[in-house]
Protein backbone atom coordinates (compact mmCIF):
# COMPACT_ATOMS: atom_id res chain seq x y z
CA UNK A 1 0.00 0.00 0.00
CA UNK A 2 1.38 3.40 -1.16
CA UNK A 3 0.89 5.22 2.20
CA UNK A 4 2.57 8.78 0.52
CA UNK A 5 0.68 8.33 -2.09
CA UNK A 6 -2.94 8.27 -0.51
CA UNK A 7 -2.01 10.74 1.96
CA UNK A 8 -0.93 13.11 -1.37
CA UNK A 9 -4.59 11.92 -2.93
CA UNK A 10 -6.21 13.07 0.47
CA UNK A 11 -4.46 16.30 0.08
CA UNK A 12 -5.69 17.57 -2.99
CA UNK A 13 -9.40 15.76 -2.77
CA UNK A 14 -11.97 18.29 -3.93
CA UNK A 15 -14.59 16.64 -1.91
CA UNK A 16 -12.30 15.72 1.30
CA UNK A 17 -11.71 19.62 1.61
CA UNK A 18 -15.14 20.07 1.46
CA UNK A 19 -16.05 17.57 4.03
CA UNK A 20 -13.44 18.75 6.27
CA UNK A 21 -14.19 21.86 5.88
CA UNK A 22 -17.38 21.70 6.92
CA UNK A 23 -16.46 19.95 10.13
CA UNK A 24 -14.24 22.70 10.74
CA UNK A 25 -17.17 25.05 10.96
CA UNK A 26 -18.81 22.52 12.98
CA UNK A 27 -16.19 22.18 15.49
CA UNK A 28 -15.51 25.68 15.79
CA UNK A 29 -19.28 26.43 16.64
CA UNK A 30 -19.19 23.47 19.53
CA UNK A 31 -16.03 24.70 20.70
CA UNK A 32 -17.24 28.21 20.72
CA UNK A 33 -19.92 27.30 23.67
CA UNK A 34 -18.03 24.41 24.96
CA UNK A 35 -14.63 25.88 25.34
CA UNK A 36 -14.23 29.69 24.28
CA UNK A 37 -17.81 31.05 26.09
CA UNK A 38 -17.56 28.71 29.15
CA UNK A 39 -13.73 29.77 29.93
CA UNK A 40 -12.85 33.06 29.22
CA UNK A 41 -16.32 35.17 29.02
CA UNK A 42 -15.29 36.95 31.85
CA UNK A 43 -11.81 37.68 30.85
CA UNK A 44 -12.66 39.49 27.48
CA UNK A 45 -16.24 39.67 27.28
CA UNK A 46 -17.21 36.50 25.16
CA UNK A 47 -20.87 36.82 25.05
CA UNK A 48 -23.33 33.83 24.31
CA UNK A 49 -26.92 34.26 23.13
CA UNK A 50 -28.62 32.65 19.93
CA UNK A 51 -30.80 34.70 17.84
CA UNK A 52 -32.80 32.46 14.69
CA UNK A 53 -31.99 35.98 12.66
CA UNK A 54 -28.74 35.42 13.06
CA UNK A 55 -28.25 31.99 13.29
CA UNK A 56 -29.89 31.38 10.21
CA UNK A 57 -28.16 34.17 8.34
CA UNK A 58 -25.10 32.88 9.21
CA UNK A 59 -26.19 29.56 7.55
CA UNK A 60 -26.40 31.71 5.04
CA UNK A 61 -22.80 33.03 4.74
CA UNK A 62 -21.10 29.57 5.39
CA UNK A 63 -23.12 28.24 2.00
CA UNK A 64 -21.85 31.25 0.84
CA UNK A 65 -18.55 30.96 2.09
CA UNK A 66 -18.15 26.95 0.60
CA UNK A 67 -19.45 28.03 -2.86
CA UNK A 68 -16.94 30.44 -3.52
CA UNK A 69 -14.10 28.14 -1.93
CA UNK A 70 -15.86 25.25 -4.19
CA UNK A 71 -18.19 25.93 -6.62
CA UNK A 72 -15.49 28.26 -8.47
CA UNK A 73 -13.57 26.48 -10.82
CA UNK A 74 -10.18 25.56 -9.10
CA UNK A 75 -6.87 26.38 -11.10
CA UNK A 76 -3.72 25.01 -9.32
CA UNK A 77 -2.72 28.76 -8.28
CA UNK A 78 -1.79 30.26 -5.11
CA UNK A 79 -5.38 31.69 -5.23
CA UNK A 80 -6.67 28.74 -3.97
CA UNK A 81 -4.58 28.26 -1.17
CA UNK A 82 -4.74 32.20 -0.31
CA UNK A 83 -8.37 31.67 -0.15
CA UNK A 84 -8.36 28.48 2.33
CA UNK A 85 -6.37 30.12 4.27
CA UNK A 86 -9.20 33.66 4.22
CA UNK A 87 -12.06 31.33 4.31
CA UNK A 88 -10.67 29.39 7.71
CA UNK A 89 -9.04 32.21 9.91
CA UNK A 90 -11.50 34.93 8.71
CA UNK A 91 -14.63 33.59 7.61
CA UNK A 92 -15.77 31.09 9.43
CA UNK A 93 -15.36 32.48 13.33
CA UNK A 94 -16.45 35.57 12.69
CA UNK A 95 -19.73 33.55 11.32
CA UNK A 96 -19.62 31.45 14.44
CA UNK A 97 -19.20 34.32 16.56
CA UNK A 98 -22.11 36.43 14.86
CA UNK A 99 -23.86 33.34 15.19
CA UNK A 100 -23.54 33.05 18.61
CA UNK A 101 -21.21 35.44 19.96
CA UNK A 102 -23.50 39.02 19.14
CA UNK A 103 -20.46 40.24 17.18
CA UNK A 104 -20.97 42.53 14.22
CA UNK A 105 -22.35 41.34 10.85
CA UNK A 106 -20.11 43.74 9.22
CA UNK A 107 -17.29 41.34 10.22
CA UNK A 108 -17.81 38.30 8.20
CA UNK A 109 -19.79 40.52 5.35
CA UNK A 110 -16.35 42.61 5.12
CA UNK A 111 -14.41 39.35 5.46
CA UNK A 112 -16.58 37.36 3.08
CA UNK A 113 -15.99 40.42 0.50
CA UNK A 114 -12.06 39.83 1.37
CA UNK A 115 -12.32 36.10 0.69
CA UNK A 116 -14.42 36.79 -2.91
CA UNK A 117 -11.73 39.11 -3.84
CA UNK A 118 -9.04 36.50 -3.90
CA UNK A 119 -10.97 33.52 -4.71
CA UNK A 120 -12.41 34.87 -7.83
CA UNK A 121 -11.40 36.64 -11.12
CA UNK A 122 -12.92 40.39 -9.74
CA UNK A 123 -9.28 41.32 -9.33
CA UNK A 124 -7.05 40.67 -12.14
CA UNK A 125 -3.59 40.93 -11.80
CA UNK A 126 -1.44 41.27 -15.54
CA UNK A 127 2.05 40.23 -15.05
CA UNK A 128 4.37 42.37 -16.95
CA UNK A 129 7.78 41.07 -17.97
CA UNK A 130 10.29 42.53 -15.17
CA UNK A 131 14.10 41.20 -14.98
CA UNK A 132 14.85 39.30 -12.54
CA UNK A 133 18.40 39.73 -10.51
CA UNK A 134 20.72 36.54 -11.98
CA UNK A 135 20.78 33.79 -9.68
CA UNK A 136 24.67 33.78 -9.61
CA UNK A 137 23.67 37.29 -8.09
CA UNK A 138 21.12 36.51 -5.77
CA UNK A 139 23.03 33.91 -3.99
CA UNK A 140 25.56 37.05 -2.73
CA UNK A 141 23.36 40.11 -2.85
CA UNK A 142 20.14 38.05 -0.64
CA UNK A 143 22.55 37.15 2.13
CA UNK A 144 24.47 40.45 1.69
CA UNK A 145 21.03 42.19 2.27
CA UNK A 146 20.46 40.42 4.87
CA UNK A 147 23.69 40.91 6.75
CA UNK A 148 23.02 44.66 6.44
CA UNK A 149 19.69 44.66 7.76
CA UNK A 150 20.67 43.03 10.63
CA UNK A 151 23.72 44.87 11.48
CA UNK A 152 21.17 47.97 13.38
CA UNK A 153 19.80 45.54 15.60
CA UNK A 154 22.78 44.46 18.16
CA UNK A 155 24.21 48.30 17.84
CA UNK A 156 20.94 49.37 19.40
CA UNK A 157 19.64 46.63 21.78
CA UNK A 158 23.35 45.18 22.56
CA UNK A 159 24.86 41.86 22.83
CA UNK A 160 23.62 40.91 26.07
CA UNK A 161 22.70 37.31 24.72
CA UNK A 162 20.56 35.26 26.60
CA UNK A 163 20.11 31.58 25.69
CA UNK A 164 17.80 30.90 28.55
CA UNK A 165 15.64 32.88 26.11
CA UNK A 166 14.90 29.84 24.13
CA UNK A 167 13.00 28.20 26.79
CA UNK A 168 10.33 30.73 26.37
CA UNK A 169 9.86 31.84 29.49
CA UNK A 170 8.31 35.22 31.98
CA UNK A 171 11.46 36.60 31.36
CA UNK A 172 10.89 36.89 27.86
CA UNK A 173 8.56 39.81 28.01
CA UNK A 174 10.82 41.47 30.66
CA UNK A 175 13.61 41.70 27.83
CA UNK A 176 11.42 42.31 25.39
CA UNK A 177 9.99 45.70 27.47
CA UNK A 178 13.72 46.73 27.89
CA UNK A 179 14.61 46.26 24.13
CA UNK A 180 11.43 48.68 23.13
CA UNK A 181 13.04 51.39 25.21
CA UNK A 182 16.27 51.12 23.00
CA UNK A 183 14.21 50.46 19.56
CA UNK A 184 15.23 53.08 16.31
CA UNK A 185 13.46 53.82 13.34
CA UNK A 186 15.98 51.57 11.89
CA UNK A 187 15.14 48.53 13.99
CA UNK A 188 11.37 49.20 13.85
CA UNK A 189 11.11 49.00 9.82
CA UNK A 190 13.54 46.43 9.72
CA UNK A 191 12.04 43.51 11.75
CA UNK A 192 9.27 42.70 9.71
CA UNK A 193 11.10 42.59 6.85
CA UNK A 194 13.77 40.35 8.25
CA UNK A 195 11.42 38.21 10.35
CA UNK A 196 8.80 37.90 7.82
CA UNK A 197 10.49 38.06 4.30
CA UNK A 198 14.20 38.20 3.65
CA UNK A 199 15.46 35.61 6.31
CA UNK A 200 12.61 33.36 5.65
CA UNK A 201 13.42 33.31 1.90
CA UNK A 202 17.19 32.59 2.63
CA UNK A 203 16.03 29.57 4.44
CA UNK A 204 13.90 28.11 1.03
CA UNK A 205 16.46 30.00 -1.12
CA UNK A 206 19.45 27.47 0.27
CA UNK A 207 16.92 24.60 0.22
CA UNK A 208 15.92 25.01 -3.41
CA UNK A 209 19.55 23.61 -4.34
CA UNK A 210 20.50 22.43 -0.69
CA UNK A 211 23.79 20.22 -1.61
CA UNK A 212 24.67 23.52 -2.47
CA UNK A 213 23.81 26.49 -0.96
CA UNK A 214 23.05 24.92 2.06
CA UNK A 215 25.36 27.52 4.23
CA UNK A 216 21.95 29.98 2.95
CA UNK A 217 19.38 27.85 4.86
CA UNK A 218 21.51 27.41 7.93
CA UNK A 219 22.77 31.17 7.66
CA UNK A 220 18.78 32.19 7.46
CA UNK A 221 17.49 30.20 10.75
CA UNK A 222 20.62 31.38 12.21
CA UNK A 223 19.84 34.91 11.92
CA UNK A 224 16.28 34.60 12.85
CA UNK A 225 17.61 32.80 15.78
CA UNK A 226 19.90 35.67 16.41
CA UNK A 227 16.66 38.36 16.24
CA UNK A 228 15.19 36.30 18.55
CA UNK A 229 17.59 36.60 21.50
CA UNK A 230 18.20 39.83 20.65
CA UNK A 231 14.45 41.06 20.57
CA UNK A 232 12.24 37.42 21.62
CA UNK A 233 9.16 37.37 19.86
CA UNK A 234 7.44 34.12 19.44
CA UNK A 235 6.47 34.74 15.95
CA UNK A 236 9.43 34.58 14.56
CA UNK A 237 9.26 30.67 15.13
CA UNK A 238 6.29 30.84 13.22
CA UNK A 239 7.67 31.91 10.19
CA UNK A 240 10.22 29.35 10.27
CA UNK A 241 7.72 26.92 10.66
CA UNK A 242 5.47 28.01 8.06
CA UNK A 243 7.97 28.88 5.23
CA UNK A 244 9.21 25.67 5.60
CA UNK A 245 5.99 23.64 5.18
CA UNK A 246 4.44 24.92 2.11
CA UNK A 247 8.31 24.29 0.21
CA UNK A 248 7.14 20.75 0.54
CA UNK A 249 4.27 20.29 -1.82
CA UNK A 250 4.16 21.93 -5.92
CA UNK A 251 0.81 21.59 -6.29
CA UNK A 252 -1.20 24.49 -4.51
CA UNK A 253 -4.12 21.70 -4.31
CA UNK A 254 -1.70 19.93 -1.79
CA UNK A 255 -0.79 23.27 -0.03
CA UNK A 256 -4.33 24.41 0.39
CA UNK A 257 -5.03 20.71 1.92
CA UNK A 258 -2.15 20.99 3.91
CA UNK A 259 -3.64 24.47 5.47
CA UNK A 260 -7.29 22.54 5.83
CA UNK A 261 -6.24 19.25 7.22
CA UNK A 262 -3.29 21.00 9.26
CA UNK A 263 -5.57 23.34 10.99
CA UNK A 264 -8.16 20.76 11.57
CA UNK A 265 -5.88 18.60 13.18
CA UNK A 266 -4.14 20.96 15.74
CA UNK A 267 -7.90 22.14 17.04
CA UNK A 268 -8.72 18.38 17.21
CA UNK A 269 -5.98 17.40 19.34
CA UNK A 270 -5.97 20.75 21.08
CA UNK A 271 -9.45 19.69 22.44
CA UNK A 272 -9.02 15.91 23.07
CA UNK A 273 -5.78 17.21 25.40
CA UNK A 274 -7.66 19.34 27.21
CA UNK A 275 -10.57 16.22 27.57
CA UNK A 276 -8.39 13.73 28.19
CA UNK A 277 -6.22 16.08 31.06
CA UNK A 278 -7.78 19.37 31.64
CA UNK A 279 -4.75 21.59 30.68
CA UNK A 280 -6.59 24.54 28.37
CA UNK A 281 -3.19 26.11 27.31
CA UNK A 282 -2.88 24.05 24.07
CA UNK A 283 -6.46 24.45 23.36
CA UNK A 284 -6.89 28.07 24.14
CA UNK A 285 -4.20 28.89 21.86
CA UNK A 286 -5.36 26.90 18.75
CA UNK A 287 -9.10 27.60 19.22
CA UNK A 288 -9.12 31.07 21.49
CA UNK A 289 -6.05 32.73 20.41
CA UNK A 290 -5.95 31.36 16.84
CA UNK A 291 -9.64 32.16 15.79
CA UNK A 292 -11.35 34.19 18.51
CA UNK A 293 -9.26 36.95 19.63
CA UNK A 294 -9.33 38.45 16.00
CA UNK A 295 -12.73 38.48 16.13
CA UNK A 296 -13.59 40.06 19.35
CA UNK A 297 -11.27 42.46 18.95
CA UNK A 298 -12.21 44.06 15.68
CA UNK A 299 -15.57 43.48 17.26
CA UNK A 300 -14.94 46.00 20.24
CA UNK A 301 -12.99 48.52 17.24
CA UNK A 302 -16.23 48.38 15.72
CA UNK A 303 -18.02 49.09 18.98
CA UNK A 304 -15.58 51.76 20.45
CA UNK A 305 -15.11 53.87 16.99
CA UNK A 306 -19.00 53.58 15.54
CA UNK A 307 -19.49 56.97 14.16
CA UNK A 308 -15.79 58.15 15.18
CA UNK A 309 -13.77 57.57 12.61
CA UNK A 310 -10.23 58.08 13.05
CA UNK A 311 -8.87 59.24 9.56
CA UNK A 312 -5.76 57.83 10.04
CA UNK A 313 -5.01 60.79 12.55
CA UNK A 314 -3.15 58.11 14.87
CA UNK A 315 -0.71 57.47 11.46
CA UNK A 316 0.84 59.71 8.85
CA UNK A 317 -2.07 61.63 8.02
CA UNK A 318 -2.13 63.31 12.04
CA UNK A 319 -0.88 66.53 10.09
CA UNK A 320 -4.24 67.00 8.72
CA UNK A 321 -6.60 65.31 11.42
CA UNK A 322 -6.14 65.40 15.08
CA UNK A 323 -5.98 62.80 17.23
CA UNK A 324 -8.66 62.98 20.12
CA UNK A 325 -6.64 60.36 22.51
CA UNK A 326 -3.71 59.84 24.50
CA UNK A 327 -3.51 56.18 23.86
CA UNK A 328 -2.55 54.99 20.50
CA UNK A 329 -5.96 52.53 19.38
CA UNK A 330 -4.81 49.24 20.32
CA UNK A 331 -3.75 50.25 23.59
CA UNK A 332 -7.04 52.09 23.75
CA UNK A 333 -8.85 49.13 22.86
CA UNK A 334 -6.78 46.90 25.22
CA UNK A 335 -7.74 49.23 28.06
CA UNK A 336 -11.34 48.90 26.99
CA UNK A 337 -11.28 44.85 27.07
CA UNK A 338 -8.66 44.24 29.57
CA UNK A 339 -8.72 47.43 31.93
CA UNK A 340 -4.73 47.51 31.53
CA UNK A 341 -2.95 50.20 29.49
CA UNK A 342 0.15 47.62 29.16
CA UNK A 343 -2.17 45.73 26.25
CA UNK A 344 -1.74 45.88 23.04
CA UNK A 345 -4.73 44.68 21.32
CA UNK A 346 -3.91 44.67 17.54
CA UNK A 347 -6.52 44.55 14.71
CA UNK A 348 -6.81 43.37 11.10
CA UNK A 349 -7.58 44.99 7.73
CA UNK A 350 -11.18 44.90 8.66
CA UNK A 351 -11.72 46.95 11.67
CA UNK A 352 -8.91 49.06 10.70
CA UNK A 353 -10.16 50.38 8.26
CA UNK A 354 -13.87 50.66 9.94
CA UNK A 355 -11.50 52.75 12.47
CA UNK A 356 -10.59 55.08 10.23
CA UNK A 357 -13.19 55.46 7.74
CA UNK A 358 -15.88 53.96 8.89
CA UNK A 359 -17.55 51.06 6.46
CA UNK A 360 -16.57 52.69 3.53
CA UNK A 361 -12.58 52.65 4.81
CA UNK A 362 -13.39 48.79 5.61
CA UNK A 363 -14.46 48.07 1.86
CA UNK A 364 -11.76 50.36 0.98
CA UNK A 365 -8.84 48.78 3.06
CA UNK A 366 -10.29 44.73 1.84
CA UNK A 367 -10.19 45.78 -1.38
CA UNK A 368 -6.88 46.91 -1.40
CA UNK A 369 -5.34 43.93 0.23
CA UNK A 370 -7.19 41.86 -1.84
CA UNK A 371 -5.36 43.82 -5.01
CA UNK A 372 -1.95 43.63 -3.14
CA UNK A 373 -1.88 39.60 -2.21
CA UNK A 374 -3.40 39.54 -6.00
CA UNK A 375 -0.75 41.40 -7.15
CA UNK A 376 2.04 39.38 -4.92
CA UNK A 377 0.75 35.84 -6.58
CA UNK A 378 0.88 37.11 -10.00
CA UNK A 379 4.33 37.51 -9.37
CA UNK A 380 5.36 34.82 -7.58
CA UNK A 381 6.57 32.65 -9.85
CA UNK A 382 7.83 29.62 -7.71
CA UNK A 383 5.82 27.63 -5.31
CA UNK A 384 8.30 26.78 -2.94
CA UNK A 385 7.98 30.05 -1.71
CA UNK A 386 4.49 30.68 -1.41
CA UNK A 387 4.89 30.59 2.08
CA UNK A 388 5.86 34.52 2.63
CA UNK A 389 2.46 34.66 0.72
CA UNK A 390 0.99 33.10 3.86
CA UNK A 391 2.87 34.62 6.53
CA UNK A 392 1.66 37.67 4.65
CA UNK A 393 -2.27 36.69 4.51
CA UNK A 394 -1.63 35.78 7.88
CA UNK A 395 -0.60 39.75 9.12
CA UNK A 396 -3.81 41.24 7.45
CA UNK A 397 -5.66 38.85 10.14
CA UNK A 398 -4.19 40.61 12.82
CA UNK A 399 -2.47 44.09 11.81
CA UNK A 400 -3.45 47.03 10.32
CA UNK A 401 -3.40 47.32 6.43
CA UNK A 402 -0.38 50.21 6.14
CA UNK A 403 0.87 48.54 9.40
CA UNK A 404 1.88 45.32 7.42
CA UNK A 405 3.25 47.01 3.98
CA UNK A 406 5.59 49.14 5.81
CA UNK A 407 6.72 47.31 9.06
CA UNK A 408 5.88 43.90 8.81
CA UNK A 409 7.25 43.15 5.24
CA UNK A 410 4.30 43.92 2.85
CA UNK A 411 6.27 46.33 0.22
CA UNK A 412 9.22 44.00 0.52
CA UNK A 413 8.07 40.94 -0.35
CA UNK A 414 6.59 42.23 -3.52
CA UNK A 415 10.03 43.93 -4.23
CA UNK A 416 11.39 40.24 -3.81
CA UNK A 417 9.04 38.53 -6.02
CA UNK A 418 9.55 40.74 -8.72
CA UNK A 419 13.25 41.24 -8.31
CA UNK A 420 14.60 38.10 -6.47
CA UNK A 421 12.97 35.05 -5.74
CA UNK A 422 13.66 32.37 -8.71
CA UNK A 423 10.99 31.98 -11.24
CA UNK A 424 9.85 27.38 -11.20
CA UNK A 425 12.36 27.01 -13.82
CA UNK A 426 14.93 29.26 -13.29
CA UNK A 427 18.51 27.59 -13.52
CA UNK A 428 19.16 27.79 -9.96
CA UNK A 429 16.89 25.42 -9.36
CA UNK A 430 17.77 22.77 -11.29
CA UNK A 431 17.82 19.11 -10.37
CA UNK A 432 16.06 20.28 -7.54
CA UNK A 433 13.42 17.37 -6.92
CA UNK A 434 10.57 18.33 -4.72
CA UNK A 435 7.66 16.37 -2.94
CA UNK A 436 5.27 16.18 -5.19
Amino acid sequence: MNVEGTVYRLLVSKKAHLSVFVAMYILLAIEYRRFVYTNYYYLMGFDYSVSPVAFMLGLGLVMLTVAVMFLVPREDDGSYVVAMMVALLFCLPSIVMFQFGGTSVFIPLYTMLFLILVRTPLIRVKRWRVPKMSPRWQRFVLPAVCLLCLLPFPLAYGLNIDFSLLGMGENTYDVRAEVSSRETVLTAYLMGPLRMVLLPMLIVYGMCNFKRDWWMTVAGVAGLLFLFLLNPQKSIFFSIAVVLAFYFFRSHYAKAGMVLFGLMAAAVLSVLLNVATGHLMAESIVVRRLFYIPVIVSDSYFTFFDANPMCLSHSFLKAFFDYPYQLEPSRLIGTMMYNRVSTNCNTGIVADGFMNFGHVGAVMFVACAGLFVRLVGAYLGNGRFFGLLALLVYCFLNSAFFTTLLTHGGLALLLAVVFLIPDERSDHDEGVVCTD
